[in-house]
């Protein structure tokens, strides 16, 4: 039947389109598709715009005068996520401290506020020795660090709280069964006492060696480092000792 369409058309002289058109409606034929294809319609710029169903939509570019499809998924206008188009984030800095805290250790350097003139070596030596041959600690020892702790000032009082003729802390004081009150630890007897146990067992945690001794009586037992305070102790008690 094409056959018959296409030579009667060429005899009538008519374009082989002509004959085409006859069967343009079968050509045409919808293509099945996912959704229903929506009109196009006209876009921002003159384009326009067709849905491709299942919510995709491609818009129609020009090229060369002709319209092209343009997929979105694979252009420079695809919209980036919100968080990378935002302003990022700046954290305040903060600066860090570092607080050191000293519980019960009279571990500062002797800073001594004085409550009244210097004492007398004499005023004390029966209490001094006394309780350092009851602790195991050696008498002249014993004396020189009482020399840089207070100088025989038993009223005297550090800038930290120490107390006394050893500028003991109170709570270091109860550490070694201490049970009064914070002005007790004023008398002198009272203050050596509790002040001898410690250093005792300062020297027994130093084994007997005199800056060892002074690093865990001014430092704290638990030191094990020699620092720059308790060296310099250190060498005001051995210049004690040599008799300066």
């Amino acid at each position: 039947m094409t056959r018959l369409t296409i030579a009667a058309a060429l005899a009538a002289g008519m374009p082989i389109f002509a004959a085409c058109a006859q069967e343009a409606p079968s050509l045409m034929s919808p293509i099945p598709s996912a959704g229903k294809a929506a009109p196009a319609e006209k876009a921002k710029g003159g384009r326009n715009k067709v849905s491709a169903g299942r919510g995709v939509e491609f818009r129609l570019g020009r090229d060369n005068g002709a319209d092209t499809a343009v997929d979105p998924t694979k252009t420079a206008s695809v919209a980036t996520p919100a968080a990378s188009s935002a302003a990022p984030r700046v954290r305040p800095r903060v600066k860090a401290t570092a607080r050191k805290e000293t519980i019960g250790l009279p571990e500062s350097t002797p800073d001594v506020v004085a409550h009244e003139s210097q004492g007398s070596p004499g005023s004390y030596d029966t209490i001094i020795a006394r309780y350092a041959l009851t602790y195991g600690v050696p008498v002249p020892l014993a004396h020189a660090v009482i020399r840089v702790e207070s100088n025989y000032r038993a009223g005297a009082r550090g800038s930290a709280g120490e107390i006394g003729l050893m500028q003991i802390k109170p709570a270091t004081a109860r550490m070694m069964g201490y049970g009064g009150s914070v002005k007790g630890l004023f008398d002198p007897e009272t203050n050596v006492r509790y002040g001898m146990k410690y250093l005792a067992m300062a020297h027994d945690l130093g084994r007997g060696d005199t800056c060892g001794t002074i690093l865990r009586y001014n430092a704290g037992h638990a030191a094990r480092r020699m620092n720059p305070v308790s060296a310099a102790y250190c060498a005001k008690v051995k210049r004690h000792l040599a008799g300066g």
